[in-house]
């Protein structure tokens, strides 16, 4: 049941995903019109100054129109969602190159801004094309480029025989930039909002890889994450012969504090023995909470007779720790049961063992360590 409910709540997030992405292809959509309406004004503009004639804002708004509308259909219908790139975008600026040169081989008078206004549908592309993509389409514009060229020769011009054409050539061009520098925008805010993605997602991993890994309360290493250890420790000890130890504490007399303190004290002391375990523990060992009151240190190369010398460094710093600064009247001691581990044994039969010489130690009048052999 839970695993249905986790399927769907990714499904439902996918959806949410795709239907924004969508919603921002259709802006896009918008966008590429508004472009080329402009395009079409300063065309229009150019006829009456006399540059071209008037079936070349027809040609050029014809092309723009078809490509808007395909663009926008498609979006709008979630057809594009059955290609590998969802956004079409190679399509795209193939389409828009052609939709430029078509208005150079009509209008060679403005040809200038019309092969300039490439590098804004460059730009277009630039933001989501792979390079394998970008390589293809830049071939495919340069040997048309160069064709459209090579017919046109001479005929191809800048409009700036009449103030009027120097003007429209100097205010297209300007927009040209302008269109570029937004798309430029667009494209760092969009870097950063993935550079913020990236960071937030490795912090939820982390955040994720220690609620996996780690007691919420102590920081130390949770249950689970222990047992894998002792498995790994036991898979080298039987291939190796590499001895390793376990040592099981239990808090003396916590029960009591919890009792006449609060569960908030009590978390408190806890929290405040794994700070002086992992602070007087041995960078090589394992520390981590077993449940409850009770935790376990894996000695890694270490037998038996040699895990006293350790632990003890650990019941000197709780007898050394001011306790009563933190719950007024309490004194803490711990009882530590110890076992090495056995050629052959299971994990069960270790903490067993670790866990009969814990209450030996307790029956012994606590704070002290017992090993089982």
């Amino acid at each position: 049941m839970v695993e249905a409910e986790a399927i769907l709540e990714r499904a439902e997030r996918a959806r949410r995903a795709q239907e924004r992405d969508q919603k921002q292809r259709l802006r896009w959509t918008a966008g590429s019109a508004a472009s080329y309406a402009l395009d079409v004004l300063l065309l229009v503009l150019f006829v009456f100054a006399g540059t071209i004639p008037g079936t070349a804002v027809f040609v050029y708004a014809a092309g723009a129109a078809l490509v808007t509308m395909v663009q926008g259909g498609l979006y709008a219908s979630g057809a594009n969602l059955k290609f590998r790139d969802p956004s079409l975008t190679a399509p795209l600026v193939v389409a828009g190159v052609v939709v430029q040169l078509v208005l150079v081989a009509v209008a060679p008078q403005v040809a200038f801004p019309f092969l300039a206004n490439l590098f804004t549908v460059f730009a277009f592309g630039v933001i989501w094309m792979s390079l394998r993509a970008s390589a293809l389409v830049w071939t495919l514009t340069f040997l048309a480029t160069g064709g459209v060229l090579w017919f046109l020769g001479p005929r191809v011009a800048i409009a700036v025989s009449t103030p009027s054409e120097l003007a429209l050539t100097w205010i297209s061009f300007t927009l040209i930039l302008g269109r570029c520098l937004l798309l430029s925008v667009y494209a760092n805010d969009m870097r950063t909002r993935l550079t913020e993605g990236r960071r937030r997602l490795a912090a939820s991993l982390e955040q994720i890889r220690e609620l996996v890994h780690y007691d919420e309360l102590t920081r130390c290493l949770n249950r689970r994450t222990l047992i894998e250890r002792l498995e790994q420790e036991r898979d080298r000890a039987e291939r190796t012969g590499v001895p390793f130890t376990v040592a099981m504490f239990d808090l003396d007399r916590f029960k009591e504090i919890n009792d006449q303190h609060g569960h908030a004290a009590g978390d408190e002391v806890l929290r405040v023995f794994a700070d002086i375990v992992r602070t007087r523990m041995r960078d090589s060992d394992v520390f981590g909470r077993h449940g409850g009151e009770e935790f376990l240190l894996i000695l890694n190369a270490t037998a038996p007779a040699a895990a006293p010398a350790p632990l003890e460094r650990i019941r000197a710093g709780l007898a050394a720790n001011d306790w009563g600064a933190l719950v007024p009247g309490i004194s803490l001691t711990a009882s530590i049961g110890v076992a090495g581990f056995r050629k052959g044994e299971s994990i069960a039969g270790l903490l067993h063992r670790a866990d009969l010489a814990m209450y030996e130690a307790k029956a012994a009048g606590r704070d002290c360590v017992v090993i089982k052999e």
